[in-house]
């Protein structure tokens, strides 16, 4: 198991760039930010501030971290599919990456360590406009967009008589790029050239999320726990250079009937500013996250929590976005109806069943009208065979989650559907074994 849980680890850790959303809300800030995809959070809307995660993990509140008893490793794919539909005019976008991972480890009790990779932001839009010059020339304006931004981070949990805390460090980084096109016909290109500009900007910077829980034990195994965690919006550093050519759109040689008309340089870059980029700063929004849930270990829960976004502080070398600041509540439960349960015919019993919602403003406006959302999760976390060392028995789960995620605004006739699709391995072993002679 030891060895399984590195094998994977050492695959996933070459693979830091993830694939990109489709939204036309991802122009703003760097991009949709993403909500934590790790299983614990995930199948329960966002949960994490104050949830009890035994061997599970969650970077949201990384105090939790002081809970685990057993070296914990989580990798996992996701996929989505945002159908977009505005004034009746319908598109729709997929694509399908890996999620996050990560690793904790138990360090003694009341203390953990963990660390992992996750994506923190998706960019992929395009949108045009047409117009005419004073000539009365017909002109195309289209603007795209792509890129993202990931997190590495690694962080410690510690439990003081009831008192969690913790802390993430993380290092953020990954490319924004921007294209900007003044489009002509091309049936008279002698007049005018079609022009792209192109600006790329390279974003790295560490910063910190920090949590706290009190936990309060009841009669039967029951709890109380209450949790807040909160991620410092700062700067980071950005190096940005900017790309610019002619081009005109020619009919592709081998199969136009599939490719269509390509662009074709005209001539060399008109700008380039690879060799003199110039230092920027990005200012990332701060996020804060608190709760109350209640549980009986190994059993069940129930949560409710806030959340709260700053957005309106986004800046991109010194350039604001059209964002408000976000707000959400969230709501999720999870029940094992007997973890302990053995034989094929009680398997459904020790099956981890999630659920999850939230509510609340986006922080996009369109019209000056802001966009509402509404999501559901669920998961189903199915055991693997369980090992057995001396008197103590422990496994591994597979989870598979899904989620229907609502962004809207009915008298603007904007509408955005996100189905998705979240599935994981979480490995539970035990590393560190404390040899015992009689």
């Amino acid at each position: 198991m030891k060895y399984s849980i590195l094998s994977i680890l050492f695959v996933l850790i070459s693979a830091t760039a993830f694939s990109q959303g489709n939204s036309p809300f991802s122009k703003f800030g760097p991009g949709d930010f993403y909500s934590s995809n790790f299983q614990s959070n995930f199948s329960r809307g966002g949960i994490g501030a104050s949830s009890y995660s035994g061997n599970t993990l969650n970077p949201i509140n990384p105090a939790t971290y002081s809970q685990l008893t057993l070296t914990t490793g989580e990798c996992g794919i996701y996929s989505t599919t945002n159908f977009v539909n505005h004034n009746n005019e319908s598109s729709f976008f997929s694509y399908a990456n890996l999620s996050s991972f990560g690793l904790g480890l138990p360090l003694k009790k009341g203390m953990g360590l963990a660390f992992g990779l996750a994506p923190y932001s998706k960019q992929n839009y395009e949108h045009s406009y047409s117009d005419t010059l004073s000539d009365s020339s017909p002109v195309e304006y289209i603007y795209s967009g792509d890129g993202g931004l990931s997190k590495v981070f690694i962080g410690y949990g510690l439990e003081i008589k009831g008192l969690s805390f913790g802390f993430n460090g993380h290092y953020i980084f990954g490319r924004l790029n921007s294209t900007k096109k003044v489009k002509h016909p091309t049936d008279n290109p002698s007049i005018y050239n079609s022009l792209r500009i192109r600006n790329f900007s390279n974003v790295g910077g560490f910063g910190f999320n920090t949590g706290i829980q009190l936990n309060i034990d009841l009669a039967d195994k029951q709890y109380l726990k209450l949790g807040g965690a909160f991620e410092l919006g700062k700067e980071y550093s950005t190096l940005n250079y900017t790309m610019g050519n002619y081009f005109n759109e020619q009919p592709h040689l081998s199969k136009p009937e599939k490719l269509g008309d390509v662009e074709v340089h005209l001539t060399d870059n008109i700008i380039d500013t690879r060799e003199t980029p110039f230092e920027g700063k990005i200012v990332l929004p701060s996020q804060i996250q608190f709760g109350i849930s209640a549980g009986e270990y190994e059993k069940w829960e129930m949560s409710i929590e806030f959340r709260h976004n700053d957005l309106s502080s986004f800046q991109l070398n010194n350039e604001t976005s059209n964002l408000g600041n976000k707000n959400a509540f969230i709501f999720g439960s999870r029940i094992v109806p007997n973890s302990k349960a053995l034989g094929k015919s009680n398997y459904w019993k020790t099956i981890t069943y999630s659920l999850g919602g939230f509510i609340g403003n986006s922080g996009y406006f369109v019209n000056n009208s802001e966009l509402q959302e509404v999501g559901i999760n669920f998961a189903f976390g199915l055991p693997m065979k369980k090992f057995k060392y001396q008197t103590e028995t422990f496994g591994s789960l597979v989870f598979l989650g899904f989620g229907y995620f609502n962004r809207s605004n009915s008298n603007e006739g904007l509408y955005e559907n996100y189905l998705n699709i979240n599935a994981s391995i979480i490995l539970n072993d035990k590393w560190f074994i404390k040899r015992k002679f009689q």
